[in-house]
């Protein structure tokens, strides 16, 4: 696999074609490699993901390019919040069984509140 330096898109005259230029480097060597596409869209898609991209790579053996990308984890932090959620609508129900009120006759014939 060959570390791709940068991509650039090329309207070859001569072949009246679309194309993209690789810019390889490995080994202290440094290599261009072109391929055909079929047209500016599809260069344009190319260099986006080279772009949006945390590494990319060329391997000689199969002419395959890959793109790697880095992303957050971000199954954690809703795991989280579902958690918080779940604990606050546990603490409300909590309060509301606390409000049932009731009346109760004191030994001097007034009644009070009781809260449970």
């Amino acid at each position: 696999m060959l570390a791709i330096q940068g991509l650039k898109c090329i309207y070859d005259t001569g072949a009246r074609g679309w194309a993209i230029e690789l810019s390889l480097k490995a080994d202290g060597e440094e290599a261009v490699r072109r391929f055909d596409v079929d047209g500016p869209e599809d260069a344009e898609m190319l260099i986006e993901a080279f772009d949006e991209s945390t590494s990319s790579a060329f391997d000689p053996a199969t002419g395959e390019i890959v793109f790697a990308y880095e992303y957050a984890d971000l199954g954690d932090d809703e795991d989280e919040d579902e958690e918080d959620e779940s604990e606050d609508e546990d603490a409300e129900d909590e309060e509301d069984e606390g409000e049932e009120v009731s009346e109760d006759e004191t030994s001097e014939g007034e009644k009070k509140k009781v809260t449970a």
